[in-house]
């Protein structure tokens, strides 16, 4: 007598199968969202950067800078005069951008650069 081969699944093969994947899809979008967050830091450091260049260089060439704020950034910046080195005319340029990120965190860039009177 033929013996008969059992070809199916049983319900706890299919169970366990499920519980793989469906661990597997929730790592995969977990991977793909802190990918997405890390992006977005990654644009604010760019923004962060762009306005600093921006706000330094109307500094330097004596615009007047009325805003301190650009949407989520704010800015500030600090002039202190270096005439006890032995540079006269010299000042030091500190400026910070921040911004809130997730969670609202407080994240910020601080620059520092010189400048000269003429």
């Amino acid at each position: 007598m033929l013996l008969k081969k059992n070809r199916g699944f049983s319900l706890l093969e299919v169970l366990i199968a499920l519980a793989i994947l469906s661990t597997a899809i929730v790592f995969i979008f977990r991977s793909f969202t802190a990918s997405l967050s890390a992006a977005v830091f990654a644009q604010n450091i760019g923004r962060a950067c762009y306005i600093a260049e921006e706000k330094i260089w109307e500094i330097e060439k004596g615009f007047p800078n009325v805003t301190s704020q650009q949407g989520v950034f704010k800015w500030n910046y600090n002039i202190t005069d270096l005439t006890e080195a032995d540079i006269p005319d010299l000042k030091e340029l500190h400026f910070s951008v921040s911004w809130p990120q997730k969670r609202q965190e407080e994240y910020s860039l601080d620059f520092l650069t010189y400048l000269i009177n003429k």
